[in-house]
């Protein structure tokens, strides 16, 4: 189950880039910037939440989070330079 997660949780964060683009496309320049607030603060809060819950304290999730926490943190980053790009592309 450990494993699931992890492959489950990088995947993600190389998909979290593309959601500006997605909302922008729909809603326009608000949409860009509403999904990239949410897409952080999922990608910085609730993941590690994740492992509380699915690790119950077992030791895996302290390392996980710290295997995992730069590439969040670099996704957090990408998804907001990704917004800034999608915001100029939807701006009217």
């Amino acid at each position: 189950m450990f494993d699931v997660l992890m492959n489950l949780l990088v995947v993600l964060s190389f998909g979290f880039p593309a959601i500006p683009w997605l909302f922008g496309a729909r809603w326009g320049a608000i949409g860009v910037w509403l999904s990239t607030g949410l897409a952080v603060v999922i990608l910085l809060c609730l993941f590690p939440i994740l492992f509380w819950v699915g690790c119950s304290a077992c030791g895996q999730g302290a390392i996980a989070i710290f295997v995992l926490g730069p590439i969040w943190i670099a996704s957090a980053v990408l998804t907001a330079t990704s917004a800034a790009l999608a915001h100029y592309k939807f701006a009217h």
